[in-house]
């Protein structure tokens, strides 16, 4: 029987049905049907709020990655990529880095979910890094000619490999090295 719940609550309980399905059998079992079993709700209420279950999990992993990664301005390039390489390391090493595993892996024969998992995800990762740099250029501390394309992808290039290939660890001690001996350098005005 579903229970009603609303808002937070309900939003709570879909978004733990998504990652523990994602986890358990990837993301071809993010099913509504699936999800609104796990979520003690009904269909009706997942498709008020997605027209299918890819649209559904961009969303909850978007959610997961604006709840986590900083996009906050600290006033310093350094201090924006140490908050933003360490909310990628929560994501990396917590509960949702087997979900996130699953999606990159199943990304590969299904194109809707990779392009819905770049659309959320990575779109929005890609505008916030954007910003990020010109911000550091309208404050000095990131040269006007650095190629932002390059730049917004270094230091997370690092860590998505690690992830999914090298299965190195991900360290705070990393985040400071890869910011201070590779992020900062590069950008530095010259």
């Amino acid at each position: 029987m579903a229970e009603r719940r609303y808002g937070a609550e309900l939003e709570a309980a879909i978004d733990a049905a998504v990652v523990a399905l994602l986890v358990a059998h990837g993301p071809e079992a993010v099913t509504m049907e699936a999800v609104a079993a796990r979520a003690k709700t009904s269909k009706p209420v997942l498709y008020r709020r997605w027209p299918d279950r890819r649209a559904l999990l961009r969303d909850v992993l978007l959610r997961a990655a604006v709840a986590t990664i900083p996009h906050e301005d600290t006033g310093s390039y350094r201090t924006d990529m140490l908050a933003i390489l360490r909310g990628w390391v929560t994501l990396f090493t917590g509960p949702q880095a087997a979900a996130l595993r699953a999606v990159v892996a199943a990304m590969t024969y299904d194109a809707e979910l990779a392009a819905a998992f770049r659309g959320g995800v990575i779109e929005w990762r890609k505008q916030e890094m954007s910003a990020l740099l010109n911000r550091g250029i309208q404050r000095g501390d990131v040269r006007p000619d650095v190629s932002i394309e390059i730049a917004r992808e270094l230091g997370q290039s690092v860590l998505w490999h690690r992830l999914l290939i090298s299965g190195d660890p991900i360290t705070d001690e990393l985040i400071t090295q890869l910011v201070d001996d590779l992020l900062v350098p590069y950008v530095r005005p010259r």
